[in-house]
């Protein structure tokens, strides 16, 4: 639970702070606010398994296992691997993995990267047929998959509860930057984003296939049902 919560103080200062010129620091695992985090972390946790009816054993298995054994049975590449892994990635950030089963979620992502990079797969019998998974729930996971880079990029909300966790005075001190130095690093900070590329993301890998992928879709897709979105 330490490293979870570390991780995330990492991450939730950088973000918060992002414009500081002070060094990150680590969280203080004796310090109030790693008690007060640990403390909500656990109510969360106990809320998340009455939602699931203590039942975790099917969200315990994640697609990630699969996808590389399926890619390797296929006689996929390495380039189709990794962009598989990517869809799987995006995919946690909705409910697939408590809606449908983990091999579905792994062909979904094959189905994808494949379509993407123009990679013919067996369909005579269809390749997914093989992993014991129906044509349906392919394009169910497929769409719900898609859908997610039509939705407007996150942004941090405040938690609806009556005492803010987050809410907490840890501000860095900044070092002063003389006028010209300010000038300077600005200078050199528009040269730096002119030049240097997107940092790829699994997000926005996979947005650049969006296009190319739901017209692909839109071919092969069966008419039109109600499906459940997936990962």
């Amino acid at each position: 639970m330490k490293d979870v919560i570390g991780v995330f103080y990492a991450m939730f200062r950088r973000r918060k702070w992002k414009n500081s010129t002070v060094t990150q620091k680590l969280i203080d695992l004796n310090g109030a606010t790693f008690s007060q985090w640990r403390k909500w972390l656990i109510m969360v946790e106990r809320q998340v398994l009455i939602d699931l009816g203590f039942s975790v054993y099917n969200v315990t298995e994640h697609p990630h296992k699969y996808v590389l054994y399926y890619v390797k049975v296929l006689d996929g590449s390495s380039k189709l691997a990794q962009q598989a892994w990517g869809y799987i990635n995006d995919s946690l950030r909705i409910d697939l993995c408590v809606r449908y089963k983990a091999q579905v979620i792994a062909c979904a992502a094959i189905f994808l990267a494949s379509r993407f990079q123009e990679v013919a797969l067996p369909e005579d019998p269809p390749w997914y047929a093989l992993f014991d998974v129906e044509k349906t729930q392919l394009y169910a996971v497929s769409m719900a998959i898609m859908e997610l880079y039509k939705q407007e990029k996150l942004e941090w909300l405040e938690p609806l509860t009556e005492v803010n966790p987050f809410a907490m005075d840890d501000r860095p001190i900044e070092k002063e930057v003389s006028g010209q130095e300010e000038e300077s690093a600005a200078d050199d900070n528009t040269a730096e984003t002119e030049i240097l590329p997107q940092k790829p993301s699994t997000v926005a890998s996979a947005d650049a296939s969006v296009s190319a992928t739901s017209k692909n879709l839109q071919d092969i897709k069966p008419k039109p049902k109600t499906f459940s979105q997936q990962i």
